[in-house]
């Protein structure tokens, strides 16, 4: 027994080296990582993000010193945040993503990656698409690169390539990427299935450190398994950055509620909501999903619901909830405002009371200065006429 106790551990360290997780390579000069660091699905897509430039509509609920760390040590350039970007410091952005790759972290020989991803979720390939709009958004021109000139029908591979717009005022045209040098250098060291994967590999890692060193460009080279896991509740609810894969359906353009219908979907909200759930510091301005909003703002914390403000943004749409019902039938009701709802909206009893401040004052001021004008004129003539002044005796 106490022979068999032993082996257990070594037993699980063979099951980790022998399942078929995720790997990533961070290829800009900032990262010069030794060895290989094991991460899970929710830091890798942080990591990802970050360096994809994608983090505006991303809650980062991630706590832990070794994460946070991991994050910044291989999120990339970051633009400073007190003075202005010299946007020829920014790099270029490569991101390689080939999926169906089965290779185990012993398969990796010259070219080891920085990251092993254990259990990947479906997250990690169906996130971080390509955005052609993104100039209108950030400045940033991007498009999706053909993997091969050889062999447009590739599988499993996606090229996305991005750079700052800077002092130009459009970005290049769609047909000139495949065209120009940095993406003509690629070709012929780029995979065209995930079997190719193996072979090609170290290549590309070479030819991605030379444009990093000399074209300013920074790559990030993410494989996946044929095989990947959904996101775990524990996730979902410990870092509230993503969470579990669910099928949303479009919403349908309904009519605005009537109060009474809003107080009852917001008595409906109430009832779901966690009582003991305590909401992030700081919330962004859109979600990326419904249940990214709902999990997150925890159901507008009772006072709405999340409604799709536009493409790819969540927000909450706050409600009233209503307080008593006073004796000749009329209610008492508290209207809720701020960003998860978690806040009673103020704003027209303090416009009503401000603005009859503001009147009274000046109803005031009015009255003293009328009385001021009036104590000021000088009387009239007629009345100092008939007055006659003493007579000396006689």
């Amino acid at each position: 027994m106490k022979t068999f106790a032993a082996l257990l551990p070594c037993v699980a360290l063979l099951h980790h080296v022998a399942a078929q997780g995720g790997y990533l390579f961070a290829v800009d000069p900032k990262v010069a990582s030794p060895s290989t660091s094991m991460i899970d699905s929710e830091t890798a897509s942080a990591i990802i993000a970050r360096r994809r430039s994608l983090t505006a509509d991303r809650q980062l609920g991630i706590v832990e010193d070794r994460l946070l760390e991991e994050i910044n040590a291989y999120g990339g350039y970051q633009a400073p945040l007190f003075r202005e970007d010299q946007t020829g410091e920014a790099p270029g952005k490569l991101f390689i993503r080939i999926s169906g790759v089965d290779m185990q972290i012993n398969d990796f020989d010259t070219a080891m990656p920085d990251l092993w991803i254990q259990e990947p979720a479906k997250d990690l390939l169906t996130d971080f698409k390509a955005i052609p709009n993104r100039r209108q958004k950030d400045f940033t021109c991007e498009y999706i690169v053909p993997p091969s000139l050889n062999a447009p029908n590739s599988k499993g591979v996606e090229v996305i390539f991005s750079y700052p717009l800077g002092n130009e005022r459009l970005c290049l045209a769609s047909v000139e990427i495949p065209n120009i040098p940095i993406i003509l250098s690629l070709y012929g060291y780029l995979p065209t299935n995930p079997s190719e994967v193996k072979t090609k590999l170290p290549s590309l890692i070479r030819i991605l450190k030379h444009l990093s060193a000399s074209e300013n460009v920074e790559s990030t080279v993410l494989l996946l398994p044929s095989k990947l896991s959904k996101t775990s509740d524990k996730h979902a609810h410990q870092h509230h950055a993503r969470t579990p894969e669910t099928s949303e359906e479009e919403p349908l353009d309904l009519p605005s509620a009537t109060p009474k219908d809003t107080l009852s979907l917001d008595n409906t909200a109430s009832s779901n909501a966690s009582k003991n759930f305590t909401l992030p510091s700081a919330l962004p301005a859109c979600f990326t999903s419904q249940s990214a909003c709902e999990n997150t703002t925890n159901l507008c914390s009772g006072h709405g619901s999340c409604y799709q403000a536009h493409a790819n943004c969540f927000k909450c749409r706050c409600g009233t909830t209503l307080v008593r019902v006073n004796e000749d039938g009329t209610k008492k009701t508290v209207q809720w405002g701020g960003a998860a709802c978690q806040k009673k909206d103020i704003s027209t009893p303090f416009i009503l009371f401000a603005g009859f401040g503001v009147v009274m004052t000046a109803l005031i001021a009015g009255a003293i200065g009328m009385l001021f004008n009036m104590g000021s004129q000088e009387l009239p003539s007629v009345i100092g006429a008939g007055v006659a002044g003493p007579k000396a005796g006689k």
